[in-house]
């Protein structure tokens, strides 16, 4: 059965890109912040708490689609390179921050949940590749990963 004009249950890039599928908590920080007039700059720090069964370390993925997220938005984003290896945290057990984003935060919340699931996915399947590489040393190693993933992130995933 079809929903309206889709055929699957996914969103286009319009809807990503003005922040349609974000988290409903967020369109209603967005609304108290103009609503009160306290909506200051701020410097929004993207990192990772952890790792699945406590691997030292990951890579860092997803940055260019991040990018054309945040492009056109009014704020300054400094990031880690596409690849990079990094620990989630330092040796005093602090997060470090990967990408961080400066703005009036309601110009951009609208964006977190779909940066995050853009920067989660790509980074979660890049680290996972990366581990099996390392562990297939000079075999040369292939891609089936799109077979149990939804179709819709499959060049992301096959990049």
């Amino acid at each position: 059965m079809k929903e309206g004009n889709r055929l699957f249950y996914t969103a286009n890039e319009d809807e990503i890109k003005r922040g349609d599928t974000t988290d409903v908590y967020l369109a209603r920080t967005r609304d108290i912040l103009k609503a009160c007039e306290t909506d200051k700059e701020v410097v929004a720090e993207i990192s990772c708490g952890s790792l699945p069964d406590n691997w030292d370390y990951g890579v860092f993925a997803g940055v260019e689609q991040a990018l054309n997220l945040l492009e056109g938005y009014p704020v300054d984003v400094e990031c880690l390179p596409e690849g990079t290896v990094f620990e989630p945290r330092d040796y005093g057990g602090v997060r470090i921050p990967l990408l961080n984003i400066k703005g009036r935060y309601s110009d951009f919340c609208m964006l977190e949940t779909p940066l995050l699931g853009l920067l989660c996915q790509a980074t979660g399947i890049a680290t996972a590749a990366s581990r099996i590489k390392t562990l297939a040393g000079d075999k040369k190693v292939l891609s089936f990963g799109v077979r149990r993933m939804h179709p819709a992130i499959a060049p992301m995933i096959d990049r």
